[in-house]
């Protein structure tokens, strides 16, 4: 009798992903925020599912992408759109421009990547994200903050927008 429950507990989980129709259970993006006095750089890195984000550049543009094999430079121009709409970074309170690097695959996700120079005198830095929140009610953005030695981790749930590290 024992058997026959954990035979067939275990072939519940085994069942679980085929009926999810093999996507993920779970919707974040994770951003990490670095700032240095010294060089006077601000650094920004986003971590993506890549389906996730291929989804959400679909419903933003009207087009599909294909992130891993596609365009690199059309789909760089999307993500680059997408991102500037949903992300803003305020230094001290004022809007800072933010520079496109790029994005890469890194095994089962898409980073990307922006910067900017020539930033001084930093008391604070604020993101301020909606990032897929257009695409999942659920989403979740984690952000992570980091100026000199301070970091400060946050957690945002949709409609929560805003992460701010202050010295």
């Amino acid at each position: 009798m024992w058997f026959m429950k954990r035979l067939a507990y275990f072939l519940s989980m085994l069942a679980i992903p085929l009926l999810m129709g093999g996507s993920h259970p779970f919707f974040v993006t994770i951003t990490e925020v670095e700032y240095s006095s010294k060089t006077k750089e601000l650094g920004i890195a986003t971590k993506f599912f890549p389906d996730d984000l291929e989804e959400a550049l679909r419903k933003s543009t009207g087009k599909k992408y294909d992130i891993i094999s596609g365009e690199k430079k059309s789909t760089g121009d999307a993500i680059n759109s997408y991102f500037s709409k949903h992300v803003q970074v305020l230094i001290n309170g004022k809007p800072r421009q933010l520079s496109f690097l790029g994005y890469e695959i890194e095994k089962e996700v898409v980073w990307v990547y922006y910067n900017s120079t020539k930033v001084a005198g930093v008391k604070s830095i604020e993101v301020i994200s909606s990032l897929m929140y257009d695409y999942k009610a659920e989403q979740t953005n984690i952000i992570h903050i980091k100026m000199d030695d301070k970091r400060q981790s946050f957690k945002l749930n949709a409609p929560s927008q805003s992460a701010k590290l202050a010295k």
